[in-house]
């Protein structure tokens, strides 16, 4: 595996230095030609010069590394398309009504703003204004049973960016992801760093659900193979 420190990639970086990142993970089921014993091995070079025995649990840990990789170069890639993108079009500016001090104020959206705003044209409260891009979901669902034995399908894990240019908090007045865990329940306001954080605790959930997969494999097999000899 072969990679260039990520953090923190900027347009300026991108356009004076070059980067590169690479991951490589070979696995394999060998079978000794004498006995037929099977051995797990796994190595990381193009050439397999570290090919060695491991378990299932250093493939698992391995795996994970390799995930962080691979997300780092699609992070470099975005990276790339941002510094390199044709400019976008200029954000619109619009005019609202103070519902409660009567005067006219000035607004303009984010880049990437899915709404038109018309409603926004009659008296309104400042805080109430947001911009919201479009959704990044999936049109899988998932069925969740908030009552034993009445599960309903949710869409899970919908990204989308917001702002709201006069909200309460702080850190709603600047651009910030919003990741709907499932229909109607939201983690935000969240920061590039708080979105990386809850990315990297995600990742950290989706490999502990890895091993509950392997876990359920072995313990299926063992169950049905286990009913078969008993029937």
């Amino acid at each position: 595996m072969n990679q260039t420190p990520m953090s923190g990639v900027s347009v300026s970086t991108l356009a004076i230095e070059d980067q590169s990142i690479a991951a490589l993970f070979h696995v394999e089921v060998m079978h000794d030609l004498d006995t037929g014993q099977p051995t797990l091995v796994a190595s990381t070079q193009p050439n397999h010069g570290d090919l060695q025995v491991v378990t299932a649990e250093q493939v698992r840990g391995k795996a994970t590394e390799v995930r962080r990789t691979i997300a780092q170069g699609e992070a470099l890639a975005a990276a790339f398309e941002a510094a390199t993108a044709a400019p976008a079009e200029a954000p619109r500016t619009w005019q609202y009504t103070n519902r409660f001090s009567g005067g006219r104020g000035s607004v303009t959206c984010m880049t990437g703003c899915r709404f038109d705003h018309a409603d926004d044209d009659t008296p309104t409260a400042p805080e109430d204004i947001f911009c919201w891009s479009e959704p990044n979901r999936s049109d899988a669902s998932v069925p969740v049973d908030p009552d034993k034995g009445r599960p309903e399908n949710f869409s899970v894990l919908t990204g989308y960016i917001a702002v709201t240019p006069f909200g309460s908090q702080i850190a709603e007045r600047l651009p910030h992801a919003v990741v709907e865990i499932l229909d109607q329940h939201y983690i935000t306001p969240l920061d590039p760093d708080a979105l990386a954080g809850l990315i990297d605790l995600l990742a950290e959930r989706v490999d502990g659900l890895r091993q509950v997969h392997a876990e359920l494999v072995r313990t299926r097999a063992e169950y049905v193979a286990r009913r078969e000899v008993t029937a």
